[in-house]
């Protein structure tokens, strides 16, 4: 499976999914320990899921993956399904331990930040 965590250090789970352009890729399963398998900053020539709002057919290096991340708006989760992208939001930090709490099905997770009045993020 693949995976992809927001991380702005590229070390840890960081938060902000909808605007995020820094993602540790990591390759994982039941038989096999996480590894890592990228470091992928998106360039800012390239759309952010943010940017991608009203838009599911421009291609995002991430489609068809499994995202974590330590914060994310109400509504990213069902945008991003519609790519393919499985979302889980957690109060984790460390990439590993994230990813086979997602494969073991026992992640601890936290509910999306709600929108302000004004309907931002």
């Amino acid at each position: 499976m693949k995976f992809a965590l927001v991380s702005q250090d590229f070390q840890t789970i960081t938060g902000k999914t909808g605007r995020a352009r820094k993602f540790l890729v990591y390759e994982g399963s039941q038989e096999t320990q996480p590894t890592l398998i990228e470091k992928l900053e998106i360039p800012d020539t390239l759309p952010t899921f943010h940017d991608l709002h009203d838009d599911d057919i421009t291609p995002h290096p991430l489609d068809h993956s499994i995202l974590i991340t330590g914060e994310a708006g109400e509504g990213l989760t069902q945008r991003l399904s519609r790519r393919g992208i499985t979302v889980y939001i957690t109060s984790e930090t460390d990439p590993v331990i994230a990813i086979n709490g997602v494969i073991k099905g026992n992640i601890n997770t936290v509910a999306p930040t709600p929108h302000k009045d004004d309907g931002s993020c």
